[in-house]
């Protein structure tokens, strides 16, 4: 059959867009060869041109007239066969629209308006001698009286014939003409070439890593390369205490993995991708790891990515989305601290790397590793029930014992000072500050745990009532005397302190609540010649400050460090021996069914801080709630205990683990009109597990969520609870097709919710 004489080629474009439908159009015969599942494609849409991802072909007429095809952007697919299949496993599991699962999958700007030049590479201009080198004698007729060409000219032939021209500029003086006139006579010539953009290129070099394993560390690196080793190897919860050395492990189980001519994928929270996190895996393997997270630059994150997918690099350490790296044939997936909330992505698609690890894994044959000193429960409830291996490290890898950890009740504080006349102090108790005292006159460092940044929690009227709170949504506003602003922590707006109550009048207003900012300055008062250094979203936002100030504390120039939940968890710093919680009931008193477990995770993290050097270390807890049993099993590093408590009290209510969950929000401007429409989905939703005879299903709700309004948008909730995975699926992707959006509201579906705030 003639190439004119074959059949059309269609192919279904799946664009960035909030729609769960495909877009037909026909492949022009000259670009049939070329467009492949998983290629970059442009095509007309409406009055436009956008960039989408092949989806799937066909050779099966629509039935209607399409439009073709413009062009095809890439000379390989941008997602291999594997990825295709993980990214159609994520929109179909989380109901989400496969065009935006893709631009999830890719390097930001590859998906979307179509923009003249394609992807954007960083060039630099090199300098490079050309032809046969010229003798003396034609150098000196060649050159006659300009003698500083022929100064560059000899330069160049003296560090091999070529550099970059900003780096003959910077570093030998040779201005642009001098450079200009060797290309003018023909001696060189001036090309781009490709930089990789590497913000993290050169650590690695002062890192010192053990030499050796200790017996345990031994016996579970053993066990993961025959796991790693089997056809299918499966996933295996690592349960290693803080300090145990599961980071060593994972290093050398990767060296291994390596040595087989296969790949390594490596999770880790967003607040522990510090540069101390990447000098480890650098030292191990230099420039051989390539590192993926939001913070760096899109061209950044595009160079690190192409150099995975060429197979320059065969380790990607990242965030969340570095599940969908493409690296060549991976070998091992390793997501530490594997409990961490932002594996979960947070808007659509609301998918969680941790259920994509073991797609992936399970797809390419790759074994999948969970790390954790303090599992989620539904990853210790897998292990228990045989799902996943389950292995342990249960002593730390240094003769250090884990620290002491031990409970102030607030209680107690206030009822003593008031007996004694005294105000209550309420954000450094008389024993914590005994404690910091004696660590700032040994010389050694303290942590203080606060997960509330700011300095007051409101600013409240004591005559009227009356509490400043964000316009657009239903929260109050933090004050942050830093900047002496009230501001929104979830939309950013921001007002100026007032004066004087604008309901009442009156001038004296209260600041409630206790913020980072405010337990900066109390501790400042009490040791005004310690070197206070503090951490949370506000001191950290711009690029690379993160990094800075540990170094910092590192360095030992910070004798307390305090913050929120960023300064819990990946730091190793063996100056510190004491650790302070300022208040553990913060997270206990949010209206979640995770409360408990986070609130036990954080402490048992920030726990992990202290002792990790020669001096031993001691942890105090502030808190109003001393009996409490996420509390009472911190205290006692009793992680398994812990569980048993919890599992038991989630089995009535039918939380995860024991059934799968979906959150459904609707919002919208109109308060009414979103109630309304949430009682119909809700509604609807029963009528549907009835007709499909889904016994096993149950819709709670709907009612105002916890937080009822962001960003103008009012939002209420139902909840969907269920036996059976695909009971659940089936009803949220139907939701999803036919409820997603109508006048202006808005059905948001997140399942497996990390939160129902």
């Amino acid at each position: 059959m003639t190439r004119s004489s074959a059949p059309d080629v269609f192919c279904h474009v799946a664009l960035a867009k909030p729609v769960f439908q495909t877009f037909q159009y026909r492949v022009p015969p000259q670009l049939v060869d070329r467009a492949l599942p998983g290629t970059r494609v442009r095509v007309p849409f409406a009055r436009a041109r956008e960039i989408g991802i092949v989806h799937s072909i066909t050779d099966v007429p629509p039935g209607r007239r399409v439009k073709d095809m413009a062009d095809v952007l890439d000379d390989d697919p941008v997602l291999s066969p594997a990825l295709l299949h993980l990214c159609r496993w994520t929109s179909d599991y989380y109901a989400a629209p496969p065009g935006l699962v893709y631009r999830a999958a890719l390097p930001p700007g590859l998906l979307g308006k179509a923009q003249p030049g394609g992807t954007a590479e960083l060039k630099r201009q090199v300098l490079e001698l050309v032809g046969e080198a010229p003798t003396l004698l034609e150098r000196d007729a060649a050159f006659g009286r300009a003698h500083r060409q022929r100064q560059a000219f000899e330069t160049l032939e003296a560090i091999g014939g070529s550099a970059p021209v900003a780096h003959l500029e910077r570093h030998y003086g040779y201005g642009r003409a001098v450079l200009a006139g060797l290309v003018d006579r023909g001696l060189a010539r001036i090309s781009l070439e490709a930089v990789a953009r590497d913000p993290f290129a050169g650590t690695g070099d002062d890192v010192e890593l053990p030499s050796q394993l200790n017996s345990r560390q031994t016996t579970v690196l053993a066990a993961l390369t025959r796991l790693s080793e089997k056809a299918d190897p499966g996933v295996t919860l690592l349960k290693g205490v803080t300090g145990s050395g599961k980071t060593v492990v994972y290093l050398r189980l990767i060296a291994r993995t390596l040595e087989r001519g296969r790949s390594a994928i490596v999770l880790v929270p967003e607040i522990a991708l510090t540069p101390q996190t990447v000098q480890r895996f650098r030292a191990a393997f230099g420039d051989g790891v390539a590192v993926l997270h939001s913070a760096l630059s899109a061209g950044e994150r595009h160079d690190a990515w192409r150099s995975l997918k060429a197979g320059e690099r065969r380790v990607v350490i990242g965030t969340r989305s570095a599940i969908f790296a493409p690296v060549p044939n991976p070998g091992v997936i390793i997501l530490d601290e594997e409990h961490d909330g932002s594996y979960k992505q947070s808007d659509t698609p609301r998918y969680h790397a941790r259920a994509l690890a073991a797609v992936r894994g399970r797809q390419e044959g790759a074994l999948v590793v969970l790390g954790s000193a303090t599992p989620s429960l539904e990853s210790w409830h897998n292990a228990k029930q045989g799902l996943y291996e389950l292995l342990e490290l249960p002593e730390r890898a240094t003769p250090h014992p884990l620290p002491v950890v031990d409970m102030v009740d607030l209680r107690e504080v206030r009822s003593e000072a008031l007996k004694a006349g005294e105000a209550p102090e309420s954000i450094v108790s008389p024993r914590l500050r005994d404690a910091i005292a004696t660590r700032l006159g040994r010389g050694e460092q303290s942590i203080l745990l606060l997960n509330r940044r700011g300095y007051s929690t409101f600013l409240q009227c004591p005559a009227c009532g009356k509490v400043w709170s964000c316009p657009a949504c239903n929260v109050s506003l933090t004050f942050h005397r830093a900047r002496n602003r009230l501001l929104c922590h979830h939309c950013g707006h921001e007002e100026h302190v007032p004066g004087q109550c604008d309901g009442c009048g009156e001038p004296q207003l209260t600041f409630t609540g206790i913020g980072t900012e405010q337990v900066e300055r109390r501790v400042a008062e009490l040791f005004p010649a310690a070197r206070v250094l503090r951490m949370d979203v506000d001191t950290t936002g711009s690029k690379g400050a993160h990094g800075r100030l540990l170094e910092t504390v590192r360095r030992r120039e910070v004798d307390i460090l305090l913050g929120t939940q960023m300064i819990a968890k990946g730091l190793d710093f063996p100056g510190v021996t004491l650790v302070g919680v300022i208040n553990a009931d913060v997270g206990l008193n949010l209206p979640d069914f995770r409360a408990a477990e986070r609130t036990f995770q954080l402490l048992a993290q920030v726990a992990g801080r202290a002792g990790r050097g020669s001096e031993p270390g001691e942890v105090l807890v502030q808190t109003a709630r001393p009996h409490h049993p996420a509390l009472r099993a911190a205290l006692r590093h009793d992680y398994e205990a812990f569980a048993r408590s919890e599992l038991a009290d989630r089995e009535a209510p039918g939380y995860p683990p024991h059934r799968r969950l979906a959150n459904l929000i609707v919002s919208g401007a109109s308060e009414e009109r979103v109630a309304e429409t949430a009682d119909q989905v809700a509604d609807a939703t029963r009528e549907a597990a009835v007709r499909n005879s889904l016994s096993d299903l149950d819709v709670v709700g709907p009612a105002p969520c916890p937080i009822d309004r962001i960003r103008g948008r009012w939002r209420w909730h139902f909840l969907l609870k269920s036996d059976r995975p695909a009971s659940l699926g089936s009803l949220v992707r139907h939701l999803a097709r036919h409820h997603a959006q109508a006048g202006g509201l808005r059905l948001e579906i997140d399942r497996d919710p990390e939160a129902l705030l």
